[in-house]
Formats: structure tokens, sequence, C-alpha cells
């Protein structure tokens, strides 16, 4: 399986692609949107952790395009913004799992687990 992980703080991103490496799954990082909408259309992902709050938007704003190129992909939002607002639209656009920053190790590798 294959992880796309978009966030713009590089040290999360690499530390939750390094959860994901051992727990089997290759993973890719992004820090802006335009770049992982790249990485979608050229690269098959199954998983997908997103921030919300990007530079050039928010992790939402992906939805579309993960929906139109990932066959039944499985997205998880890490983010510090995790109010009603945030945790209704995650369950309007089919987010399967809202994980709270700052998060675990173990909260990561639960999510993984749950999701494969």
């Amino acid at each position: 399986m294959r992880a796309l992980i978009v966030d713009d703080e590089e040290d999360i991103g690499l530390m939750v692609s390094r959860f994901l490496k051992k727990e089997g799954l290759d993973a890719d990082y992004a820090s802006l949107i335009e770049s992982a909408r790249k990485m979608i259309r050229k690269q098959n992902y199954e998983v997908f952790f997103l921030d919300l709050k990007l530079p050039d938007g928010t992790g939402f704003d992906l939805m579309s395009e993960i929906n139109k190129y990932a066959k039944d992909p499985k997205v998880v939002v890490i983010s510090a913004y995790d109010g009603v607002f945030e945790t209704r639209k995650a369950e309007e656009m089919g987010i399967d799992i809202f994980i709270k920053k700052p998060f675990t190790k173990n909260e990561i590798i639960e999510a993984v687990r749950d999701l494969i």
C-alpha cells in the first residue's frame, strides 16, 4: 500500500512517514496542496494523511482530487483544528479518521491498522 502525507510542517510529515514505513506502507510527503495534486495524478495512493491548514488551502480541498483518482481511498485528517465545523465537514466528506494534534505514534499506527 502507498500513502500520501500532506502537511506544511516538514518534521510532522517525515515523522508520520517513518511510522507508516514501519507498518509496511510506502509513504510520500507533500507540503502544499498543489504538489499533492500533482502526486495524486501520477501515483496510486490508497491512504491519505491530511493536515487541514496549509499555505495554499485546506486538506479538505484535496478530497475531490482524491476521490477522482483513488479507488476506495482511506483518509485521515491530522489537525490542531478540531472544532464542530471541522469534525462535521470531515464526516460529510467521508474522512475515515480525525486525529488531533499533538498526536502520538500509537494514534498513527492504530489509524493505519484500522484502515487496512
